[in-house]
């Protein structure tokens, strides 16, 4: 992916057969519909792991890469694409 952002987001998502699945999240003041979640991986932090997603949001032509930090409970936007 070419941007690189590592800005703040916000979230909404729910559980489903024990894996989170995301409906949406906003940046920047404008909201990102998640029509298709590609993968799902964890990185190593310190005693901790960040969760990442790859997320394709249609109405917006982006693929989106998303973390979550369990040790500080924030969300963040990584990088993204034009498809």
């Amino acid at each position: 992916m070419a941007n690189q952002v590592f800005e703040t987001v916000e979230v909404i998502g729910y559980f489903h057969n024990l894996k989170f699945e995301i409906i949406k999240f906003k940046w920047r003041n404008s909201i990102y519909n998640v029509s298709e979640m590609n993968a799902y991986w964890k990185t190593p932090q310190g005693n901790n792991f960040v969760q990442h997603y790859s997320v394709i949001c249609g109405r917006q032509n982006v693929i989106c890469e998303l973390s979550f930090n369990p040790a500080d409970f924030k969300w963040e936007l990584v990088q993204y694409d034009s498809i």
